[in-house]
């Protein structure tokens, strides 16, 4: 339940400010290049492409946060990601679920709420996510690559694994290792 709850939280955020915002994780403040405050452990997994379309995975810290006074008191918020929020999905990966060699419908955050799932790219780079992973992915088929990228994904473990997806419009990029 409190991860469902989470969802909404992060679906209403996307509401409120017109764009497609995350919750960050609670965190002592650390500072950007141009010191800035910025949280010191906000971390997103990226999956990605190079120029001639084979996909790579990339642990990223995301930075861009400015102090700003939301829900009565200031936070670190960032709500700038290069699109607007054109897709809201909850889904659940049933248990022994594997699915081929496939790319992502639209650039989308996957937020892993309950059980785990993978993902393996054509690289063979076998990446696993847990409740509360993040992951950013820009490998569709309007891809600029070379050849469509593309990966293999699936549930982990005895139990379903439930995400939220945000689908942006973005348009996807190559060689754009932790763009946030």
């Amino acid at each position: 339940m409190v991860h469902y709850v989470t969802a909404i939280v992060v679906m209403l955020m996307v509401l409120e400010v017109g764009g497609s915002s995350l919750l960050s994780q609670a965190a002592a403040p650390g500072t950007s290049g141009d010191g800035e405050p910025q949280p010191s452990n906000f971390t997103y997994t990226q999956l990605w492409a190079d120029e001639k379309g084979e996909t790579h995975v990339q642990q990223c810290k995301m930075t861009g946060f400015s102090l700003q006074n939301y829900s009565a008191y200031q936070q670190f918020i960032r709500d700038d990601f290069g699109g607007n929020a054109t897709k809201f999905v909850f889904t659940e990966l049933s248990v022994g679920l594997t699915q081929p060699l496939h790319s992502t419908p639209a650039v989308q955050f996957v937020i892993t709420l309950s059980g785990s799932w993978y993902i393996n790219t054509t690289d063979a780079t076998y990446h696993a996510f847990q409740a509360g992973d993040v992951l950013f992915q820009d490998n569709t088929k309007d891809s600029p690559a070379a050849k469509v990228p593309q990966h293999f994904s699936g549930a982990v473990g005895d139990v379903p694994c439930q995400q939220f997806i945000l689908q942006i419009n973005r348009k996807p990029e190559v060689n754009n290792l932790c763009p946030f």
